[in-house]
């Protein structure tokens, strides 16, 4: 992908106002060209009409009989241009006649879209001002909190007008605050306060008001007496507290107190088993002896390590941050400079952690007086910081200085982007510290180490699943307080606005003396800001935009190269977790064990998905949890004679050819410009200089990548780790951990290991050579006997390769994945040197893909007898490869073409090969379009230095149709089934109004969240400061879905949300058997022992999957959904009114017709899933087409960016793949 900055233009600093200026007057210009080129577009169509007016216009047009007035006004140029009366009239028609129809068109949907406008903008008010309460009453603002509530909750009633709101919510925090005071006075106003309101209390309120008489000073019995008599008034028994209720601190035990007092009975909580699954495809599995044996999964530690793990990860998450030792050795630099470099560096941080200290301290005294001061217009930011301890937020400061100067000048981050950032971690920090002030860091200590015993206890293994148990482990627990409290997340405005006023603060504070790093000694001290601003201009959706940036000072990066820092800072919730993850039983509560962890990835502005996540019944949802829970809890280890070797690469400066990025350092730097050299040598050394700079920018970026990634490997090279998983909107599952992870590159899957080994049993070594000669890439189309026929050959280099990496023939390098080769040569080896193979341990990853996974979907969906044959949906002696046989169809066509002389088909001769074809045919599932092919196939024959260059537009475009036309004569019911996509979803939409939305096999509800993009204004300022924050979403339901999104995602979307659903089957049967599984979405890992097992069940899900009436079922829940009942006897001007609904209905009803693939043969295939090295993935990239470009960022071959980034914003078709994603 292309990023958004090659778009850009990097401005030079200048003045906010002169930047306006100069905006206004390029988009006045543009504006000005637009109105000339309407006009001219309506003359052309009015001459069309009648071209009698085309003579008269071009006569009287050169003449000059239009006013033409050229005026400078601030820098604006701008041109008048009037046409004659006669046509100005019919354009007016044309124009009336136009915005007539726009009219009609919103006039169906304004009433629907303002109804949701509303009420997510009163959602989002309700956000923040929920948040804003909480932080209050923590900080002890409890009366002003009472009277700005009240205030606030009135005028978004007026202002919104929603029927059925209940506030209560809001009034129980502001009870629990006085409760935990016991001043039950002030309950009482409240309570009365709700009474006027008409807001009824509900169990919590009844819960915090008996809390409250229990920790007054004098417990009134009568009070408590009264107030049980009024639940039961109300319909509320005491005994459901217990049931309902979510408990902080001693709250529990407070409540039960006061009961006491009044003989109230206290009913003991029990467990309820929510462990039938509701969906049909894992019926199975709700019989709890089905397809068990003796196998377990094993978990990687023993009794022993209990305390130490939950110790362990538990204080990690507390001081959210942890110290990594870096491995960046440079020996270019004496010890003096960075002994001399360190000195100064310590130095200033003291100096910052001082002043930054002192600051404040000052800032939340001010901040606090002024917020003590009469009402709030707005939500005050002073609360947020307040409830912080000044030293974290001088720590949180320090760290991003840090992180900011080491990753280098070239790092300019978005303002905003930034000011979210460190908001962020505010907020987390809060959580942490909120957590503790409620004993619920305490409670889940307690109970995860009774959830590690489970996972070695056998019998409880196959009694429970980890979802079950800790729901068991809940009921059992439950003195104290709730657990499963769910945090309120601080809004976007809220966040952004934290992160504004630390970075002013920062940038305003810390500075230093650049002469001491260039060590010119001086006796004046120079002082300058770390920081600095840039803009940059680009356009949006509609005019030119400017975007600030914040960049570091050049010289204060080099003040931190030098000094070479022996460790690297990161927050916890990037790393991997020390102990298993806690299960996942809410869409709130999962992952990291005290750290909120989300259970979807979406967009902070996204409220209005993330509210309809949490209320779907957690029943429908069971099946992803209890498949993110098998995936999290296995555990890995470091593969550390690999990790050595790469560490040794990377410390002498990185090898292109391995993918181990160039130092960025150790660039050689540009000549220098001397007065003597001519204008043209100058502008050549200028043009090197900027190519550099690019080239390091580049560099730097990778190096600091795979920095992270080793020094994260190197610190748990002699642990045991798991990585927690989450799921995308469409339910493909992701580590949460984004800089090292399984899904990472060719260099960080070879130095991940299975913590837990299993001997290699029969055929364990025969899969260990197929698995090394799969990553060789030398054997696509062979069959599995003939590539142990070559793996046999090739023992002399396998053991040779192991035992010399560097020193020997070095077979291993000519790998199409050199690091995983290495490291299944070092497998391998130790296997074949064992007494007994067999017995060999093994911990190495045996990877089984798909075959182009998403064809083999829309070859199971249609029933597509030939496509099932060439994606290995058919019984065959040897895997079939769909690209080789797309590429003999397409050379068919070349040789039929030069035959009859056509020039470009000879041309070709010899150059249609595999690698021409095979990206546009892994991108076609996706919708690539036909511009998007021709430049993969474009880049592909500039790559063959032997083809023509004169030919490479033309032989693009010629075999660009070709592939097409091969595809969909090999795959005949794919594209009937993308078009039936396609018109489901722009009719849907279209008709509608509402944004597309699925139901995938497994339950989970998916809504694509593309909407048009529009201005969102938030407020929240200081008292006497008020300030908005303006930002684009695209994320607010009560805009219109942008059309163009939601057709062109919706069928790679819904293939998607069908391979997610097929993993999960996989990954949930084989927990069932007891074997190790993870997967990189289509690519699924096991160990050696367990291949065939995981091969049986991979396909009986495949097949009982696409089974079910998949096409049906979603035709059945569109109409339900969106069609609108069409009576067929309307007549005349009523039919016309419900044509467009009838034609929604006849869309949503036409599912294609299915072929005669017989989906019981793929029971027997042997090819359905196995290796194969076509498809890499970008780590930690959240894109529906990930096959598109499908290159890895890691293995990305030089590319022109600008000549692309060109090429591509001219073409419409292009635009809109990039933007469906």
């Amino acid at each position: 992908m292309i990023s958004r900055t090659n778009y850009k233009t990097r401005l030079k600093p200048k003045p906010y106002e002169e930047l306006l200026k100069v905006l206004e007057a390029r988009k006045q210009d543009l504006s000005n060209k637009e109105k000339f080129n309407c006009d001219c577009d309506s003359f052309r169509t009015i001459s069309l009409e009648n071209p009698n007016i085309s003579d008269s216009f071009n006569k009287d047009f050169l003449q000059n009989d239009h006013e033409t007035n050229h005026s400078i006004n601030e820098g604006i140029y701008t041109v008048k241009y009037q046409i004659k009366e006669k046509k100005s009239k019919i354009s007016e028609c044309n124009e009336t006649n136009k915005k007539s129809q726009k009219q009609k068109k919103k006039s169906k949907l304004s009433t629907q879209q303002e109804d949701v406008k509303r009420s997510t903008k009163h959602l989002y008010a309700l956000r923040t001002l929920k948040s804003y309460v909480e932080v209050n009453i923590y900080a002890n603002e409890l009366e002003k909190t009472q009277m700005y509530l009240r205030r606030q909750l009135h005028f978004l009633k007026k202002k919104y007008k929603l029927e059925n709101i209940n506030y209560v919510d809001l009034y129980n925090l502001l009870i629990s605050g006085w409760a935990r005071k016991g001043r039950v006075d002030k309950i009482k106003q409240v309570f009365s306060i709700m009474k006027e309101d008409q807001v009824s209390p509900n169990l919590e309120s009844y819960a915090c008001y008996l809390e409250g008489i229990s920790k007054s000073k004098f417990i009134d019995v009568i009070a408590i007496e009264l107030v049980v008599k009024e639940m039961k008034s109300q319909g509320l028994s005491p005994e459901d507290i217990f049931k309902e209720c979510i408990f902080k601190g001693d709250q529990r035990e407070k409540v039960i107190e006061a009961l006491g007092f009044v003989g109230t009975n206290i009913p003991s909580e029990s467990y309820e088993a929510s462990n039938a699954y509701c969906c049909k495809l894992l019926e199975k599995l709700n019989d709890k002896s089905y397809e068990k044996d003796d196998r377990y999964q094993s978990f990687g530690f023993g009794k022993k390590d209990i305390n130490f793990l939950a110790s362990g990860q538990l204080e990690m998450e507390n001081r959210y941050t942890l110290k990594i030792a870096s491995v960046d050795i440079n020996t270019s630099k004496s010890s003096n400079v960075i002994l001399k470099s360190r000195r100064y560096l310590e130095e200033l941080e003291d100096t910052w952690r001082k002043k930054l200290s002192a600051t404040f301290k000052k800032v939340k005294s001010i901040k606090k007086s002024s917020h003590m001061r009469g009402y709030d217009k707005e939500e005050s930011i002073y609360p947020f910081i307040a409830v912080i301890d000044s030293d974290i937020l001088v720590n949180i400061l320090v760290q991003q200085v840090r992180t900011m100067a080491e990753t280098g000048e070239y790092f300019c981050p978005f303002e905003k982007a930034l000011f979210r950032q460190l908001g962020i971690k505010v907020m987390n920090h809060y959580f942490i510290w909120l957590n503790k002030t409620n004993k619920v860091t305490d409670k889940v200590h307690l109970i995860y180490k009774e959830y590690l015993h489970y996972l070695l206890d056998k019998k409880l293994l196959s009694e429970y699943t980890p979802r079950e148990y800790w729901e068991y482990l809940k009921s059992q627990n439950h003195s104290g307080p709730t657990i499963d409290i769910a945090n309120t997340p601080w809004p976007p405005s809220v966040l952004t606005r934290i992160g504004s006023e630390m970075f002013d603060i920062l940038h305003k504070v810390i500075s230093f003396d650049p002469n001491r790093v260039r060590n010119k000694p001086t006796n004046k001290i120079s002082t300058t800001p770390v920081f600095y601003i840039t803009y940059e201009e680009g356009y949006g959706s509609n005019d030119m935009k400017i975007s600030r940036h914040i960049g570091t000072h050049d010289l204060l990066c080099k003040l931190y190269r030098d000094a070479k820092l022996d460790y690297l800072e990161f927050d916890t919730t990037l790393v991997p977790m020390l102990s298993p993850p806690k299960p996942w039983i809410k869409c709130d509560s999962g992952g990291l064990l005290i750290t909120t962890t989300p259970f979807i990835r979406l967009n902070d502005h996204a409220i209005h998905q993330t509210s309809y996540y949490s209320k779907v019944p957690s029943k429908n949802l069971n099946p992803c949890f209890d498949s993110l829970n098998s995936l999290s809890l296995c555990p890995w280890i470091i593969n550390k004679p690999v990790l050595n070797a790469i560490i040794s690469v990377f410390q002498k400066g990185g090898d292109e050819h391995l993918d181990v990025p160039l130092n960025p350092d150790n660039f050689s730097s540009a000549p220098k410009i001397v007065s003597t050299m001519s204008q043209k040598e100058k502008a050549i050394i200028w043009k090197h200089k900027r190519e550099l700079k690019k080239k390091k920018c580049e560099a730097s970026s990778l190096w600091f990548d795979c920095l992270y990634k080793l020094s994260i490997a190197n610190h748990f090279r002699d642990k045991i780790f798991w990585f927690p998983h989450n799921l995308d909107f469409r339910g493909r599952t992701y580590p949460t951990p984004p800089h090292f992870n399984h899904l990472g590159s060719d260099l960080v899957r070879s130095i991940l290991l299975f913590a837990e080994g299993e001997p290699l049993g029969e055929n364990g070594l025969d899969w260990l050579k197929i698995q090394l000669i799969n990553l060789t890439g030398f054997r696509k189309r062979n069959s599995h006997s003939e590539r142990l026929k070559f793996a046999n050959e090739m023992i002399p280099e396998i053991l040779d390769s192991a035992d010399r990496p560097f020193e020997g023939n070095q077979w291993w390098k000519t790998s199409d994945k050199p690091w995983q080769t290495l490291a299944c040569c070092k497998e391998l080896t130790n296997a074949l040197r064992h007494p007994n193979p067999e017995e060999y341990v093994s911990h190495f990853p045996i990877h089984q893909d798909g075959s182009c996974n998403g064809l083999q979907h829309y070859a199971a969906l249609g029933r597509d007898e030939l496509g099932a044959i060439e994606v290995n949906l058919h019984p065959s002696n040897a895997p079939q490869d769909v690209y080789s046989g797309v590429s003999n169809l397409v050379e068919k066509l070349r040789q039929k073409d030069a035959a009859n002389g056509e020039e470009v088909a000879k041309a070709l001769d010899g150059f249609v090969r595999r690698k021409v074809v095979k990206q546009t045919v892994m991108t076609f599932v996706y919708g690539v379009t036909r511009y998007g092919a021709k430049l993969q196939i474009l880049k592909q024959l500039k790559d063959m230095p032997d083809f023509p260059e004169k030919y490479h537009q033309q032989a693009s475009s010629y075999l660009m149709q070709k592939i097409f036309l091969s595809i969909k004569e090999m795959f005949t019911a794919t594209q009937e089934i993308q078009d039936w996509f396609t018109d489901c979803a722009e009719y849907i939409t279209r008709v509608s109004g509402e944004p597309l939305e699925w139901i995938t096999p497994l339950g989970l509800p998916v809504i694509q969240p593309y909407h048009k993009e529009t201005v969102v204004t938030n407020k929240c300022s200081d008292p006497g400061k008020e300030s908005s924050l303006n930002y684009t979403s695209s994320y607010e339901p009560y805009q219109s879905p942008n059309i163009r999104k939601q057709k062109n995602g919706f069928a790679p979307n819904f293939i998607h949300s069908l391979d997610a659903s097929h993993m999960m089957l996989t990954s949930l049967f084989c927990q069932r058997k007891g074997i190790t599984f993870v997967s990189v979405h289509d690519c699924y890992w096991t160990h050696a022992l367990t291949v065939e097992t995981m091969n049986k069940i991979c396909r009986e899900q495949f097949v009982s999957l696409h089974k079910e009436p998949i096409l049906e079922d979603l035709s059945a829940f569109f109409l339900d959904k969106y069609a609108r009942v069409v009576d067929e006897k309307i007549q005349g001007r009523k039919l016309k009114k419900n044509s467009a609904n009838k034609k929604l209905r006849d869309v949503l009803s036409a599912v294609p017709e299915k072929g005669t693939f017989n989906l019981d043969n793929q029971r027997h295939i042997k090819y359905l899933f196995q290796f194969t090295t076509d498809i890499p993935y970008v780590s930690h990239v959240d894109v529906v087409a990930d096959t598109f470009p499908r290159i890895d960022e890691f293995h990305m071959p030089s590319i022109d960016y600008n000549a692309l980034a060109w090429a591509q914003s001219d073409d419409e078709k292009l635009e809109s793949l990039r933007n469906s994603t």
